[in-house]
């Protein structure tokens, strides 16, 4: 399912995982962390990210056979593992900029390098 809007009305997320929407208002209670936005009337609007998430609902809760308390002990723990996984990644990011800065000032240096031979 490609998400190519930015907004999904509540019956177009119902749509896409064929349920009806009285299923879906129960996910959001159960479930805090599915959290779409609403309009100025109140309606629901989901993001891709609000319909990824409830992807994960739909294949643990309708696909697995989870409960809706193990569903959401499953949730909470990959949150956990990413998180520490996150962690990892912003080093790396961090070093890798590091490396880049490095690589560019040396770069700078070999060519000032070259110009004050020419100069000479």
């Amino acid at each position: 399912m490609e998400l190519t809007k930015r907004y999904y009305s509540i019956s177009e997320v119902a749509g896409m995982f064929e349920m009806n929407i009285s299923k879906l208002r129960f996910w959001e209670e159960q479930f805090p962390t599915l959290t779409p936005k609403r309009d100025r009337s109140g309606d629901r609007k989901y993001t891709p990210d609000d319909i990824n998430h409830l992807k994960e609902i739909v294949e643990l809760v309708d696909n697995q056979g989870y409960t809706i308390d193990g569903a959401k002990k499953a949730l909470e723990s990959k949150k956990k593992k990413k998180n520490v996984n996150q962690s990892v990644i912003d080093k790396l990011v961090e070093v890798k900029s590091f490396m880049v800065y490095l690589r560019d000032s040396l770069e700078r240096s070999d060519e000032e390098e070259e110009e004050n031979i020419d100069e000479e």
